[in-house]
Parts: structure tokens; C-alpha cells; sequence
């Protein structure tokens, strides 16, 4: 089957020039076919109380997580800056993005190796470790899944309520649809929510074994038409993020 093809600079392009009010940087380059630019938004404020990392585009076949990614940054509410530092990679797999598959160009997994040693690290990972605040109270990442509703894997502290729980009821009020589905591949799941997944050495298990508060994986239902892939996975971003306001 042909692979897809991508115009991976032309969506950086797109990224980079969106009025935000966030500081654009060039992490550094992957090198597979071609030279691959890394890239990072982030604000730091004297005033916020929390750091929050969110990633996109860790499988090229899941380029809504791409979409969403945009679109937050295109539609950001600055009122969120007087809580949160953030820092976001919207597209953490640059070849799979291309190619539109979900390894990297060394036929890697793009979600893991960030618990190994570096010598078995892929490129990206070490771009990202580098470039990961030493302090993570939130992480979010974006993904998508051949199902017909949204569902999360919510990794949190043993003293904390569920913060997916409570951020899904935004989708429901605007009747875009919830998994219904007691396991999701062997795991149990509630609602929607699959809560303390078990140790996968993706990066919101790494998230959360650094110490974040809660640690997401939001995954985007392919099944459902695309502008409300995008509407719904922008709507519960920013719930969680005002709900994430309410943890004490």
C-alpha cells in the first residue's frame, strides 16, 4: 500500500505562524531521509503555579492530534497564562507525520524510550527529555483510536479525584460521544476514563513517574466525523485545564 506523504515543513510553517503568545524554539533536528526541525512553544511566568506539557503527533496516522494541537494555539485563552507555564511539541514523530505511519524513521516506537538507557533512547526522546521542564504537574497527550468515542488513560496520585471524570461531562452537555466499553485492550474502563494504566514506557508513563499530579492520554475517536474529532478534543483540552485549576 502507498505510503502517505506529508509536507512536514509546510505544517511547522503553519504552527509558526500563529499569533500566540508563546515563545517559539527550535529544539534541534532529527536525521532520517531528510533533516527534520524539532519544535517547542513555551511562556514562563513569575506568576504561575504549575508547569503543563502537551504533545501531539506521536503517530503519523493519527494527524487530528496534529490538528488539535493547532487549533489550541490558534484559539488560546490567555487568561490560562496566569495559571500554567506551558510547554508544547506538537508534532513529536516528524518522520511518522511524513509518512503518515506511527514508527520513526529508524522503524522506532515514537511513544517510548524515555525510561532506558540512552544508548536505546530514540532521537526524539532525547530531544524531549532535554527539553521537558524538571517539573511537570500536568501532562496531556493527543492521540486517536479507530473507536467510536472519546476515552482517556488518566494516571494520578493516589489522594487526587479524577480529573478526566469530571472534565469529560463537557463533551457530554454538547452530546459528542463518550466510549461505552468496559475494557479498552485489556484495560478497565469506566466512562470513558481508564485510570493507573499499567507501566508502558510511553511518555505520559514517564510523565508520571517524574512526579506530574495527573498524567493524560487522551485518545480522539476516528469513527466520528473529523470537525468533531477536532471541536471535541479542543473542548475537553481546555476543561481539563480549568478543571486542573480546582485540584487542591
Amino acid at each position: 500500500m502507498k505510503r502517505q506523504y506529508r509536507n512536514y515543513l509546510k505544517i511547522i510553517n503553519e504552527f509558526i505562524n500563529v499569533q500566540s503568545p508563546f515563545d517559539i524554539e527550535i529544539l534541534g533536528n532529527v536525521h532520517y531521509d531528510k533533516c527534520y526541525p524539532f519544535i517547542s512553544f513555551h511562556n514562563h511566568s513569575k506568576l504561575a503555579k504549575h508547569n503543563v506539557v502537551i504533545n501531539s503527533g506521536a503517530h503519523g496516522t493519527e494527524s487530528v492530534s496534529v490538528k488539535v494541537m493547532l487549533r489550541f494555539l490558534q484559539e488560546f485563552n490567555d487568561e490560562l497564562l496566569g495559571y500554567y507555564n506551558f510547554h508544547l511539541f506538537p508534532i513529536i514523530n516528524p518522520f511518522g507525520y511524513t509518512y503518515g505511519i506511527r514508527r520513526n524513521g529508524n522503524k522506532q516506537h515514537a511513544n517510548s524510550g524515555f525510561d532506558c538507557p540512552e544508548d536505546k533512547m530514540t532521537p526524539e526522546a532525547m530531544i524531549l527529555r532535554d527539553a521537558v521542564p524538571h517539573r511537570v504537574d500536568l501532562f496531556i497527550d493527543i492521540h486517536a483510536d479507530e473507536k467510536n468515542g472519546f476515552y482517556v488513560y488518566e494516571r494520578k496520585r493516589p489522594d487526587k479525584g479524577s480529573l478526566v471524570e469530571k472534565s469529560l461531562t463537557i463533551l457530554k452537555k454538547n452530546k459528542i460521544p463518550i466510549l461505552v466499553a468496559d475494557t479498552v485492550y485489556s484495560e478497565k474502563c469506566v466512562d470513558g476514563v481508564i485510570v493507573q494504566p499499567g507501566k508502558d514506557g510511553s511518555m505520559d508513563d514517564s510523565m508520571f513517574q517524574k512526579g506530574a499530579f495527573y498524567s493524560l492520554c487522551i485518545e480522539i475517536p476516528a469513527q466520528i466525523p473529523e470537525d468533531e474529532q477536532i471541536i471535541g478534543g479542543l473542548m475537553l483540552i481546555n476543561e481539563i485545564l480549568n478543571k486542573f485549576k480546582e485540584v487542591k
